[in-house]
């Protein structure tokens, strides 16, 4: 990244350093320091109580410690109200030991890389997240904040620069934006950085998250990544693209240029891997009650376990220039920002190893819509459904022996009580739509 601090020192002028991890969910914790501070906490790191990762109690996780990864050290491109200038950093975490905490989720996702990298595989990832932009009319009201569509070139303004503010802090911040768009909806956005290796990528996709909303709010505007933060229209999704090229030459793995649809045989084990563990990943990928309000037919979400060259709607889609070696990759099209990167790349990379040393064959291609079709062909076709609700997703999870194995069990378990924490809260909650539809007529 951009205005990374050597050893010893910090950037002129910041006042106060954020040390950010991550917590089970994917969502960004801090503690702040003054400036002053950062030789000695980045000597010796900073205590932490293990709950606030894992979301729960445990005595034998209560001490950790934060290291910071001065490589990942920004100034944050926006003052404080006040003025002042604040640098962000993100940091690692350790047990009692000194030890990378099992739970930690960049310490997963590092621990997946280096047995890719130990085959001689390097992975590269992109996201592309899309999220809303609107605005409060009313007390907990939200609203579109425009009423463009698909692509759309609009008149006013405000919030395109919104999406600017954004592009041009995280360019500061050293993530390159190759640009933004107006999605399918109404004040629905996308905007989209330069891809990088799979710890690089995880972490800017929450930096990305965490500029958006304080650069829309400066606007007046709220940025929402929920999956489904509107029941009439489409929800949010995060487009996962993953390759492969060799730790050696840095050659890209993935392409074949005498294959018909220009597919290595690695590619094609590694799609299987996916598609035989995409039950597993769908707990990873959609881990909230809500993101399973958008996976329903007819909404533009995938909601089949199914791949494609040419189809859009497909869970696993096959992108690239045949012509262009570097280009060929996959991308998974059913993940929601709502997912913690960390956790879900390591698990895709689980899923490419275990299709690759078990040589799973992939199935033919889907490419018209699977959600068109009937039960009948479906079935014919080899072609199941992705999980419906969080914890059908969830049995899942535990079920698979792989994924499991990368998360780790304690990962797994923080995962798995975080989430049916989440659905048992909404569980409990009766809805104006329960009250409209059953008071009067049961």
């Amino acid at each position: 990244m951009a205005t990374a601090v050597p050893a010893g020192h910090q950037p002129a002028d910041t006042d106060f350093v954020q040390l950010l991890f991550t917590d089970i969910a994917g969502r960004l914790k801090s503690l702040e320091i003054p400036a002053a501070r950062w030789d000695a906490v980045r000597a010796d790191g900073w205590t932490v109580d293990g709950s606030v990762l894992l979301g729960f109690g445990d005595p034998d996780h209560s001490d950790l410690r934060l290291v910071p990864d001065p490589d990942t050290f920004v100034v944050r491109p926006w003052p404080t109200p006040a003025g002042r200038t604040v640098g962000m950093v993100l940091c690692d975490v350790r047990d009692a030991q000194g030890r990378p905490f099992a739970a930690d989720p960049r310490a997963v996702l590092r621990r997946a890389v280096e047995e890719s990298e130990r085959r001689g595989l390097r992975p590269v990832f992109g996201v592309e997240a899309e999220f809303y932009l609107l605005r409060e009319s009313d007390p907990g009201r939200l609203d579109p904040s425009d009423r463009g569509g698909y692509w759309d070139l609009g008149e006013a303004e405000e919030a395109d620069e919104v999406c600017r503010d954004i592009s041009e802090a995280l360019d500061r911040m050293g993530l390159t934006v190759t640009g933004h768009h107006h999605e399918v909806c109404p004040g629905q956005r996308e905007i989209v950085f330069l891809h990088g290796d799979a710890l690089t990528t995880a972490d800017r996709l929450l930096l990305l998250k965490h500029t958006a909303r304080a650069m829309a709010r400066r606007r007046g505007l709220r940025a929402v990544f929920m999956p489904k933060p509107l029941a009439h229209l489409y929800g949010n999704a995060l487009h996962v693209h993953v390759s492969l090229r060799g730790t050696d030459d840095d050659r890209p793995l993935f392409h074949d240029a005498d294959d018909p649809q220009g597919m290595s045989a690695l590619f094609r084990a590694c799609l299987a891997g996916v598609l035989d563990h995409a039950s597993a990943l769908t707990a990873l990928g959609n881990p909230t009650v809500n993101s399973y309000k958008r996976m329903v037919p007819a909404s533009g979400t995938p909601v089949h376990v199914s791949w494609a060259r040419h189809n859009r709607s497909t869970a696993f889609k096959v992108v690239g220039d045949p012509a262009v070696p570097d280009s060929t990759r996959l991308e998974l099209r059913s993940p929601d920002p709502a997912a913690n990167p960390h956790l879900l790349f390591a698990s895709v990379l689980a899923a490419f190893a275990d299709g690759a040393e078990r040589g799973l064959k992939v199935p033919d291609a889907c490419e018209e819509p699977a959600d068109t079709l009937g039960a009948a062909e479906l079935a014919a076709r080899g072609i199941a459904p992705l999980p419906t609700d969080l914890p059908t997703a969830l049995r899942a999870l535990a079920e698979d022996t792989v994924v499991r194995a990368a998360l780790g069990d304690l990962a797994a378990t923080a995962h798995d009580r975080h989430c049916r924490a989440d659905f048992n809260a909404w569980h409990r909650i009766v809805t104006p739509w329960e009250v409209e539809r059953y008071a009067d007529s049961v």
